[in-house]
């Protein structure tokens, strides 16, 4: 029974997305040797180095390839093993001759229905295929769809061709074939071998748990608008509590305070609302109680809960006054190399009260307050922002920072279509085209487009990609270049949504967006040309 590969494939891809880290990584014996084995089969040897490897084909050329490769191949060996066994089936149809037709004929045939619908293949091919399934409908569908339908499972080239395999995994991975496609070749091995395979995902289940056991820290994740900063944290961290930072947040709403909290005594006095509505709870005192914020809370949580990781997540941390916010809590933020705090502070008097009133933290916080090593505190930052607080090199230096690029390939909605100046563009040419005029014009980077500005549903709709993308760049990126960024003749935000609504190129970036076009075409022919020098060399 075939298994849906297009499901398969988009497992894959979220797995890899949320749970891939790139970090320096060793392979265990038993992988090594496996996959050694395998390789020497094929003619080929490889001499593994703590971090690298060196394979030496049996043409003797030398691929010298980084760990991370055997790891990232691992998320995708499954879907891999699924394309192979549909890939199988086509072989064994193939030798039985259907309609007398050769191994050569038959795949010539198969070739020609790519792009084409399931009513478009031959009754004989149909016929040999539910023949083959006997009653199981399900997965001759599948394979009809397999023939037929190359975007389902993310395929490029043919599947006559040996290396069908290859843009489909690269494409899930994200990966460049001209620098990285011998990862192709190592998910091919891990898949077609079961043992080996099983040995793969072992590293995989290894190298996960290493990474969730990791210490906390304090990270700082910034970039463009729209480069998916919150999703990034949201992918690689656990147990998150959300905050949100603003110019009136303040150090008692992060850590907390005694506040007005109500009260109600029992009365026989009937209280009616203003509305006339009877208030049937009590007679209304204000009590004073220390209310923990967001900060004490998730720290609590860490405390109780020592074999679970918990973060902190702070959106805008710029967008307030952080080191006041953190008021003493600054001092907590100098991490030791196990992720405890550094140094312990005396907390004030009503936060400390409330610590000793908590079972679990009384034994804990006796001697000083401090972060534990499940607590994680991590932020968003958008530096393009107007109207934010600068963050100080002292703040600064108790955080880690992490950059995240723009990026104009790979994205959950890169094919998604936008009308635009009378045709019908993928989202990734028209982003790539807009930031490419912003460079030109010498906007930052902080400043360009990120693809995740725009959601889904805001490209379908003309009027909020409108509203948000336009006004976007009209009153903050090029405020004051406007006339090289717009057409000349607009001179108003009215006259440029009217004239996009009309189909006009109001950006002048349509010649961009063809020569993008232009260039990943020759771009995938020399691929093609490269891959075929390679087959030929291996074939050798």
């Amino acid at each position: 029974m075939l298994r849906n590969l297009n499901e398969l494939a988009n497992a894959s891809k979220g797995h890899y997305n949320k749970s891939f880290v790139n970090e320096d990584f060793k392979l265990n014996r038993e992988f090594k040797e496996r996959f050694e084995i395998l390789l020497e089969a094929k003619g080929n040897e490889i001499q593994y180095l703590e971090y690298s490897a060196e394979i030496t084909t049996s043409s003797n050329n030398k691929i010298f390839c980084p760990n991370q490769w055997f790891y990232i191949a691992t998320f995708v060996v499954e879907f891999a093993a699924e394309l192979i066994k549909y890939r199988q089936i086509l072989n064994n149809l193939s030798e039985s001759q259907v309609d007398g037709m050769t191994r050569n004929k038959f795949f010539e045939k198969i070739k020609s229905y790519k792009g084409k619908e399931t009513d478009d293949i031959s009754i004989e091919i149909k016929e040999a295929v539910l023949n083959y399934f006997d009653d199981d409908i399900q997965s001759a569908e599948f394979l009809f769809r397999f023939i037929t339908d190359y975007a389902w499972w993310y395929g490029s080239k043919t599947i006559d061709r040996h290396d069908y395999y290859v843009s489909p995994t690269l494409h899930l991975l994200g990966l460049v074939n001209v620098s990285q496609g011998y990862v192709a070749e190592i998910v091919y091995y891990l898949a077609s071998d079961s043992e080996l395979m099983r040995s793969a995902l072992h590293l995989q289940e290894l190298e996960l748990r290493r990474t969730n056991n990791k210490p906390s820290e304090n990270l700082i994740v910034y970039g463009a608008p729209g480069t998916g900063k919150s999703r990034y944290l949201e992918d690689n961290f656990t147990n998150i509590t959300r905050v949100v930072f603003h110019t009136e947040y303040s150090y008692f709403d992060f850590v907390g305070s005694y506040k007005p909290t109500p009260l109600y005594k029992s009365t026989e006095t009937t209280i009616n609302r203003l509305n006339g509505e009877r208030f049937e709870i009590g007679e209304p005192i204000i009590d004073y109680q220390y209310i923990p914020g967001p900060f004490i809370n998730v720290l609590v949580k860490a405390i109780q809960n020592p074999d679970i990781n918990h973060t902190l997540l702070i959106e805008e941390i710029n967008r307030a006054n952080a080191p006041a916010v953190f008021g003493d809590i600054f001092q907590l933020l100098d991490r030791r190399s196990d992720g405890f705090s550094q140094y312990k502070i005396r907390p004030n008097t009503d936060l400390n009260n409330y610590l000793m009133s908590i079972d679990e933290t009384r034994q804990h916080f006796k001697n000083g307050l401090y972060i534990p090593n499940n607590m994680s505190i991590v932020a968003t930052m958008n530096s393009a922002d107007q109207g934010v607080f600068v963050l100080d090199s002292a703040f600064k230096r108790r955080w880690k920072f992490k950059y995240l690029p723009i990026k104009e390939k790979g994205f959950v909605h890169e094919n998604v279509k936008v009308n635009y100046a009378g045709e019908s563009f993928e989202w990734r040419l028209l982003l790539s085209a807009i930031n490419r005029k912003l460079k030109d014009l010498g906007i930052s980077e902080d400043r360009l487009i990120g693809p995740y500005f725009i959601n889904t549903e805001e490209i379908n709709d003309n009027s909020s990609f409108a509203s948000k993308l336009l006004i976007y760049l009209w009153d903050d990126v090029v405020r004051y270049k406007r006339p090289e960024f717009f057409d000349k003749e607009i001179r108003t935000y009215s006259e440029l949504v009217t004239s996009f609504v009309n189909g006009n190129d109001v950006m002048n970036i349509k010649t961009l967006i063809f020569d993008i076009i232009e260039k990943e075409q020759e771009l995938e022919e020399r691929e093609e040309q490269n891959e075929d020098g390679i087959d030929d060399e291996n074939a050798d």
